[in-house]
C-alpha cells in the first residue's frame, strides 16, 4: 500500500476525509519501542502516589510526537475529544513514557469501514492515525498494561520537558533537590 500525504490529497476533502486517505498501515510496535501517553490531569497524582498502576487507552510512539508545547500534544494527539479534560490552552501537560515490553498489547484502532470494530466520535478517525492535518500520528490502544519498570513522567510546558519521576517497579522516584 502507498501512503498518500495530505499535501497530495484533493483540497476539496475535509480533514477527516483526508485522514481516511492515509493508506499505509501504522508500524507494528516492537519490544523496546519508546512509547508515550498524555496523562489526564486527574490521573497525574494517582500515578505518582501509586494508586494507579496500569497504562490504558491511546498511546503513541515517542518518535512520532516528541513535542515541547502542550498545544502541539492537544492538536496532534486528538486530545479534544468529547468529555476530555485536556484543553487547547493548557500551559502544561504530563506525559508517561515507557519502553514497550509486550508488543501484542498495542492494538491499532480501525473503524468498521477499514475492517476493525472501533467506533468513535470525531476527532477519532478510525484509520490507525490521528486526524492532525499537519502529519497524522500513528495511534495504538492499550486495554490494560502494568506500568513497566523504568517508565518516566515528564511535565511539558511551552519549550520545555521537565523530568518528574521514574518508576522502579514499586514506587515513583522523584529527583532530589538540585537535580
Amino acid at each position: 500500500m502507498r501512503y498518500e500525504s495530505l499535501l497530495e490529497s484533493p483540497a476539496s476533502l475535509t480533514t477527516g476525509e483526508r485522514v481516511q486517505h492515509t493508506y499505509q498501515e501504522p508500524p507494528a510496535i516492537e519490544a523496546r519501542t519508546l512509547m508515550q501517553k498524555a496523562i489526564p490531569p486527574r490521573l497525574v497524582e494517582p500515578y505518582l502516589t501509586g494508586r494507579r498502576t496500569v497504562i490504558a487507552g491511546f498511546a503513541y510512539r515517542a518518535v512520532d510526537c516528541s513535542f515541547t508545547d502542550p498545544a502541539d500534544f492537544y492538536q496532534a494527539l486528538d486530545l479534544g475529544y468529547e468529555g476530555s479534560e485536556f484543553r487547547a490552552d493548557m500551559q502544561e501537560i504530563y506525559v508517561l513514557r515507557w519502553m514497550a515490553t509486550a508488543p501484542g498489547a498495542y492494538r491499532i484502532p480501525y473503524s468498521a469501514e477499514l475492517g476493525g470494530d472501533w467506533t468513535g466520535k470525531p476527532p477519532f478517525a478510525g484509520t490507525g492515525y490521528t486526524s492532525w492535518t499537519e502529519r497524522p500520528i500513528p495511534e495504538y490502544f492499550i486495554d490494560l498494561l502494568p506500568i513497566p519498570v523504568g517508565a518516566e513522567i515528564f511535565r511539558i510546558t511551552p519549550g520545555q520537558a521537565e523530568f518528574v519521576a521514574r518508576y522502579d517497579g514499586q514506587v515513583w522516584l522523584r529527583p532530589t533537590e538540585g537535580y
